[in-house]
């Protein structure tokens, strides 16, 4: 019998949440709302590693920086983000600051040199996937 599938923020830091919160001025309670429907969302699809599995295959480059034990760190194109937050009920703000959570949350798990680089040609965006 299959275990039950980690919390959808458990690849997420307290810390990262608060600050993005706090620096975006979205309600704290309502953002991490936001990112775990954000994680169920990609979970409903045909689930987290097999989602992971065509981006490689599919995508122009392989947008995999890091698999670890609770979440993927991806670098994929803007459109792919443009999908996600179009299929969440939020605001342009808490879609952004859902963007700054992914971003601030690699940034602390794989560094700040391994972001990547989303102000120049926007050709690459950091996601972060919650490992069910």
């Amino acid at each position: 019998m299959p275990t039950d599938p980690r919390d959808p923020l458990e690849a997420f830091d307290d810390a990262v949440l608060g600050r993005v919160a706090r620096d975006s001025g979205v309600d704290a309670a309502r953002l991490r709302r936001v990112v775990a429907a954000h994680q169920r969302g990609v979970r409903a699809l045909p689930g987290v590693d097999d989602i992971v599995y065509e981006w490689r295959r599919t995508l122009p480059s392989d947008p995999l920086a890091k698999r670890g034990e609770e979440a993927y760190f991806l670098a994929v194109e803007p459109t792919v983000w443009s999908e996600f937050i179009a299929a969440l009920d939020a605001t342009d703000e808490e879609g952004d600051a859902l963007r700054a959570v992914h971003r601030e949350q690699f940034a602390v798990s794989l560094g700040a040199d391994a972001v990547p680089d989303t102000d120049g040609d926007g050709s690459a965006v950091p996601l972060v996937l919650t490992r069910p």
